[in-house]
């Protein structure tokens, strides 16, 4: 019946484990996500656990019966946890005072923050971190589990805690949210109080010692484990004390490896919530793993240090394969995701393969060191308690300063490379620090051999480990979109861009990748930013919501106050600041990234040197949350939800809380990314956007594009009926809307992605993101494998239709007010058809009475006005290509356009292409004359619009204007940049082709 305490201790880890992650879960939402708020709740709960294991130890041995203290403990756990939500209610009221009075003093301000956690979380990690020893002291009575049963009560506890991770990670949090786990495990644990009582009643708790020894074997094997406990004895009291100095260090060395290799996989695997929980449940498993290993072979050790030294030796020679490994894993995963996937399950499964390649070595080994650490010190079974919970608490001290110390310093200042080759040097410190010792100890004991060949293998593995090429690592090959759409192997091998910039930061790895004339900005390996297709996006975002709210003409525009959530290359704060505002705040988590970019000043307007631009190094929610300032506008550019702790910023209660910091007629805009989002992803932004604005745009960056701004307010938000004129008065918005393709105001009304009550259909019936079920945190992340399943979604709603973002609902008197003059209608239809919708700009014409030629106020003749323009682009972007090769090519009766003809009437397109290239290779710039013509419609007959596009502009530097100006290339040339949504060349092609049919 004794193995029911095993039992009773894996369950004790497995709620504990489960507590941390809820608690540390909530307390984000009140301290926000930064570097130095985590390592405060990590510090807190550690420090909690380090006191409880300390006082634990002092009082067990004076318990009569330590396992209904231990139930005891358990219940207070649980009930401490049902209490935990309700103070979490009265804390940001306290918090709020903190933050008001003290956050310009960084050091009174973290004091202030780390007493605020430390009081909340001291309770119950007190009473956690007393459980060890109080079970040990039992264990210690009961002579047949004496020192190994302890050992294996550690690995068994450890165990628990895999368990609660994977779980609480997967499935507990996911389906449940953090209330309903909380209480259902609070429960839990009044459960596991009770299970213990009766245990207790069943006489477990007053069993005399020796009592278990009822057989021979187990007499031979009491005799064997005190007879190694005799041996013990004779390490004297400083030298078990220079132990536990020793195993405090490996604690700090331990945590500092995992916080190290933490940066280096997330990097490898992304930034999302599972790939947390997979690389903490390989440590865990690992150290459990370990403990329970050598448990049962400790009655054989004689020399406890000799072993300790060994294995201290082994970690940092397994820890040296990060320098081997590290930088091939993406290259692994992208040939895994290259392969069908089954499902997440088999994804995430790969992800514990890769991390364990590393991790599960060096932790298994270091799982013995406890275990150990005890055999060493043990010498009476009535004092295990107190050493084993003063043993606890040095390790628990030492992974609280190495946690730090990792974090903080070492990878700050010396870089990821650096941090870990020092950590592997300190780590050989210690292993030669407790060979010393065992050689002080046992000097006839001649093991100069076994521990010159330990060290020979571990120093030889550091020296000559190779440095972890950075832009390996960086590759961001955990999206299975890159993996099986835009690389291939070939492609991947080819891949070498220029490193212009690293820095591993407080809470991320920035780098700046230059490929020819591009500059990429990433985050943990995350594209974040780039001066070429991303300049759209990223200046739109923060200009977007000044021009909108420049069209309610009862507001006040220009010296405006702003605030701007995030800040990555700095191209969204130069795009806010070409608008005449007062004051910027900038509000960034990561400080690498104002370093990293300087490497956009060519594009970002260099706002950093804008006296308006006042920074702010925090976490975004958190500041909103807190500070007492109102704006007129808010803008929140993070990155894509999957990523873990952005999607906080995606819920009902940081919306809500952000809106209550706008001014009267204030609004908030919010990039939204929808590309690898599923469709029911997307609806839950928009559906939780909703719940708090109650008048909303949303407006697509580009034609068609997957990058989205959300515009909310609590006040109507008008569409002007003659456009957006009095933003576009302004020179600097001018010119920062044309360099990014916008060259009429209307322009952004064809950019309208869903009007509100398009949304609110879309959105109708999904759920809510909020703090409590954290949906978009652990939905979001599975997108990045079913990427499909979004672009199945979008392909059908959006790609394939042209009558979406109706604006008409928000046009005052449309179509019959005498603002709509055939110029005005002219005009929006024009910039419904650059939104990549032509079926819609033909709505508006047949709305306003102009739906066909006929309908014109007068006969169409040059100069056209707008309203002539878009009647000749939808004429010539409705003819029929073929028929167009067929009838009106350049050189009538050409071998070229005999060709034409024939390949037409036959659908030969393949034939007459291979033809083509089988006479010559394609030149660079593409064949000349009637041939390059030729071969550009094959190519857009097989849908290769890029290199058909390559084609056109090869013809167009020839220069041969018979080829240029043909009715065929005009419309070949439309065509292929509509596809491309190139949608101005495309509308110029078109005005073309349809002036030279009219004239």
């Amino acid at each position: 019946m004794y193995r029911i305490v095993f039992l009773f201790f894996f369950l004790s880890g497995f709620t504990s484990l489960v507590f941390e992650v809820l608690w540390e879960r909530m307390l984000m939402h009140i301290f926000g996500s930064t570097s130095f708020a985590l390592s405060t709740l990590l510090t807190a709960f550690m420090a909690g656990l380090a006191l409880g294991s300390y006082i634990g130890g002092r009082v067990a041995e004076k318990l009569k019966r330590p396992l209904l203290v231990y139930g005891l403990l358990e219940g207070s756990i649980g009930a401490y946890a049902l209490a935990v939500p309700l103070m979490l209610d009265l804390l940001p009221s306290v918090y709020g005072m903190i933050f008001d009075h003290f956050i310009e003093d960084f050091y009174v301000f973290s004091l202030l923050r780390f007493v605020a956690v430390f009081a909340i979380l001291v309770i119950p990690t007190t009473l956690m971190g007393a459980t060890l020893p109080i079970v040990s002291q039992w264990v210690s009575r009961h002579q047949k589990m004496f020192q190994g049963g302890i050992g294996l009560l550690y690995g068994t506890n450890t165990f628990g805690a895999c368990m609660g991770t994977l779980l609480a990670g997967f499935i507990l949090l996911p389906s449940f949210g953090l209330s309903l786990t909380n209480t259902v495990f609070a429960f839990s644990n009044f459960a596991l109080c009770a299970l213990v009582f009766v245990a207790a009643k069943m006489g477990l708790s007053d069993l005399k010692p020796g009592e278990f020894v009822d057989r021979a074997e187990d007499v031979e094997e009491l005799d064997e484990l005190e007879g190694a406990s005799e041996t013990s004895d004779k390490i004297p009291h400083w030298a078990v004390w220079t132990v536990f100095g020793l195993f405090a260090l490996a604690g700090g060395i331990s945590m500092s490896y995992q916080v190290l290799w933490t940066r280096a996989y997330v990097i490898i695997l992304g930034s999302s919530t599972y790939s947390f929980t997979v690389i903490l449940t390989a440590f865990l498993v690992g150290l459990a793993s370990g403990s329970a290993a050598i448990s049962p072979f400790l009655k054989r050790i004689k020399r406890p240090v000799f072993w300790l030294g060994l294995t201290q030796f082994g970690v940092a020679a397994s820890a040296t394969a990060a320098f081997f490994v590290l930088d091939r894993l993406p290259v692994w995963l992208f040939e895994r995701l290259r392969d069908d996937v089954g499902g997440t399950t088999e994804i995430y499964a790969y992800y514990f393969f890769l991390v364990g390649v590393v991790v599960l070595i060096p932790t298994f080994l270091q799982g013995m060191s406890f275990p150990l650490v005890i055999r060493t010190a043990v010498h009476e079974r009535t004092s295990s308690g107190k050493l084993v919970g003063t043993a606890y608490a040095f390790n628990t001290a030492g992974s609280i300063i190495g946690s730090f110390a990792a974090g903080f310093i070492l990878m700050p200042w010396l870089g990821l490379n650096t941090a870990i080759a020092v950590i592997i040097a300190i780590n050989l410190c210690v292993a030669v620090s407790l060979a010393g010792l065992e050689s002080w100890l046992n000097p006839k004991r001649n093991r100069i051999i076994a521990v010159a060949l330990a060290a020979t293998v571990a120093v030889s593995g550091y020296v000559f480990a190779p440095r972890i090429d950075p832009i390996a690592l960086t590759r961001g090959m955990f999206r299975v979109y890159w993996a099986r759409e835009l690389f291939t192997p070939e492609k991947l091998a080819k891949d070498d861009p220029e490193l212009v910039f690293y820095e591993d930061g407080l809470t991320a790895t920035t780098t700046v990748e230059k490929r020819g004339e591009l500059v990429t900005l990433k985050a943990n390996g995350k594209p974040e930013a780039s001066d070429g297709a991303d300049m759209a996006t990223q200046v739109l975002v923060g200009l977007m919501p000044f021009v909108v709210r420049s069209g309610d003409p009862n507001l006040e525009i220009r010296n405006e106050e702003a605030v701007m959530v995030g800040y990555g290359s700095g191209v969204t704060a130069g795009g806010s600041l070409q608008w005449p505002l007062k004051h910027l705040e900038v509000i960034e988590i990561e400080a690498a990234m104002f370093e990293a970019s300087k490497f956009f000043d060519h594009v970002n307007h260099r706002p950093l040197e804008d006296p308006r631009t006042k920074v702010i190094e925090s976490d975004g929610r958190n500041y909103l949350e807190y500070t007492n300032k109102t704006y007129d506008v808010i803008v929140s550019e993070p990155s894509n939800p999957w990523i873990a702790g952005v999607s906080s910023l995606f819920t009902v209660e940081h919306f809500a809380r952000a809106k209550r910091h706008l001014k009267p007629g204030g609004v908030f805009a919010q990039w939204v990314q929808l590309y690898e989002l599923r469709p029911e992803n997307v609806r839950r932004v928009f559906a939780t956007f909703l719940e708090v604005f109650p008048h909303v745009h949303a407006f697509s960056s580009m034609p068609k594009g997957t990058d989205l701004i959300l515009i909310g307010s609590d006040d109507p938000i008008p569409l002007p009926p003659g456009g957006y004129e009095r933003a576009w008065e302004i020179d600097s918005v001018r010119k920062e809307l044309q360099r990014v393709g916008i060259h009429h105001p209307d322009e952004l009304y064809g950019l309208m992605f869903m009007n509100q009550a398009e949304l609110e259909e879309f959105a109708e019936g999904a759920e809510l993101n909020t703090d409590d079920n954290g949906l978009l945190e652990f939905e979001a992340p599975k997108d990045l494998i079913l990427y499909k399943e979004g672009e199945e979604f979008f392909a059908d709603r959006y790609y394939r239709r042209d009558v979406y973002g109706d604006i008409r609902p928000y046009l005052t008197e449309w179509p019959d007010g005498q603002a709509w003059t055939p110029e005005r209608v002219g005009s929006l239809a024009r910039a419904e058809w650059l939104g990549s919708k032509r079926a819609y700009a033909k709505k508006l014409l047949e709305d306003a009475g102009f739906g066909t030629v006929a309908d014109l106020p007068e006969p169409m003749a040059p100069p056209y006005d707008a309203l002539e323009e878009i009647h000749l682009v939808l004429h010539a972007s409705s003819l029929d290509m073929d028929e167009a090769m067929v009838r009106t090519w350049p050189v009538p009766q050409s071998d070229f356009h005999k060709m034409a003809i024939d390949t037409i009437s036959g659908g030969k397109e393949t034939q007459a292409m291979m033809y083509l290239e089988s006479q010559a290779t394609p030149p660079r710039g593409g064949y000349d004359g009637e041939k390059g013509l030729f071969y550009a419609y094959l190519l857009t007959k097989r849908r290769y619009y890029k290199h058909a596009l390559e084609q056109l502009d090869g013809l167009e530097e020839d220069g041969d204007e018979e080829i240029v100006e043909s009715l065929p290339y005009r419309l070949l040339r439309g065509f292929v940049e509509t596809k491309r949504l190139h949608m101005n060349k495309s509308y110029r092609a078109y005005l073309e082709a349809g002036k030279s049919l009219v004239e």
